[in-house]
């Protein structure tokens, strides 16, 4: 594993384990399992997954607690300063502890709900705030009023689609990316036998160039899976190197293709 640091000094893993839905059909405590005996050492969740306590309990039962990250993120309905101090507690009480906390989505009031993560990393009860789904131009708003500027913005980004005016101002602005669904979770990009051709010349699958190009990129990534041969897969992308001419024949892959709402677009900003 390799390590992002952030620009508050804690290092944060580049490959991230994402835990959307695992819980649907699968045993939390399975998954977490065979997550950490990959090499996973940072999970990311959220209120809004409905999975924390059987997070909590699935490490307990590990004893690896203190040996991981967890990320929480608040739901867009928790209103203002309050409701996001309200949803912080059930999260802590749910999870035992939060690790990193985030704004899951630009929506509105979000620079009062800011302010209350502000307050919760003053306190000591979190290592890193972030937000997530921030575009360019919310962030811009966003650091004209923080006393704290975010850590980590996790954003939706893959070989199809990069959101390079964001990507770009983070950088600029030390401010860690993580890629969800690194992967997509629909269209035919591992199934695109070009980049499969660029996998047989480093004995590596679509997937794994398409997350190590990512890595190249300067992102850290949130791949998830509950097969425990992909999270291998996922996670092996640090014996080799794409080369600056693979790169830029994945950079030209890029077509706009979001998987996702657009944040712009999103409900809650209507």
């Amino acid at each position: 594993m390799q390590y992002s640091t952030l620009h508050n000094g804690l290092q944060v893993p580049q490959v991230v384990f994402g835990t959307y839905r695992i819980h649907d059909n699968d045993s939390v405590e399975r998954v977490i399992r065979d997550a950490y005996d990959c090499g996973y050492r940072m999970f990311d969740s959220a209120s809004y997954y409905k999975n924390e306590a059987e997070l909590k309990d699935a490490f307990e039962v590990l004893g690896v607690r203190d040996q991981v990250l967890i990320t929480s993120k608040v739901w867009n309905d928790a209103k203002g300063y309050k409701g996001v101090l309200e949803e912080f507690e059930q999260s802590e009480q749910q999870l035992g502890r939060v690790d990193v906390y985030m704004l899951h989505w630009p929506c509105d009031e979000f620079l009062n709900r800011w302010k209350a993560l502000e307050s919760l990393y003053r306190a000591g009860r979190v290592k890193a705030i972030g937000v997530s789904n921030f575009k360019k131009h919310h962030l811009e708003k966003l650091l004209k009023e923080a006393m704290i500027k975010p850590m980590i913005n996790q954003i939706e980004a893959h070989t199809y689609f990069m959101d390079r005016e964001t990507i770009d101002f983070c950088r600029e602005q030390g401010i860690v990316v993580q890629a969800w669904r690194p992967l997509m979770r629909t269209g035919n990009m591992l199934q695109n036998p070009d980049i499969a051709k660029v996998g047989e010349k480093y004995g590596k699958t679509t997937a794994q160039i398409c997350l190590r190009y990512l890595l190249q990129e300067g992102l850290s990534i949130v791949p998830k899976s509950t097969k425990k041969a992909r999270m291998q897969e996922n996670i092996d992308l640090f014996d080799f190197e794409l080369s600056e001419q693979d790169m830029d024949f994945m950079r030209s892959l890029e077509c706009g293709m979001r998987t996702a709402d657009d944040p712009d677009d999103y409900p809650w900003n209507k």
